[in-house]
């Protein structure tokens, strides 16, 4: 007799997690746009440069963006020789 007892438990205690599980996945996840500092970085290839060396600059900005259809506009780099001119 304590069989049907300890089965009945065994369903209530299943049918109530899956109620819960149902409830909580019904709910929408939500997150709030939120402010994130970013930095830009630039690194150059080779590192020391010599006299007439072709050089790759390596450039970016630290906050990942979430689609790749999306970019970065307005990115500048200015180059100034030792005579100060650019």
């Amino acid at each position: 007799m304590r069989k049907p007892l300890k089965t009945k438990k065994i369903v209530v205690s299943l049918v109530t997690l899956l109620t819960l599980s149902i409830i909580i996945s019904a709910f929408p996840s939500v997150s709030a746009a939120s402010t994130v500092k970013s930095y830009p970085y630039i690194g150059a290839v080779p590192n020391p440069v010599g006299i007439n060396q072709p050089v790759l600059l390596h450039v970016g900005i630290t906050a990942y963006l979430t689609s790749t259809e999306m970019g970065w506009e307005d990115l500048t780099i200015t180059v100034e020789r030792p005579d100060g001119e650019t």
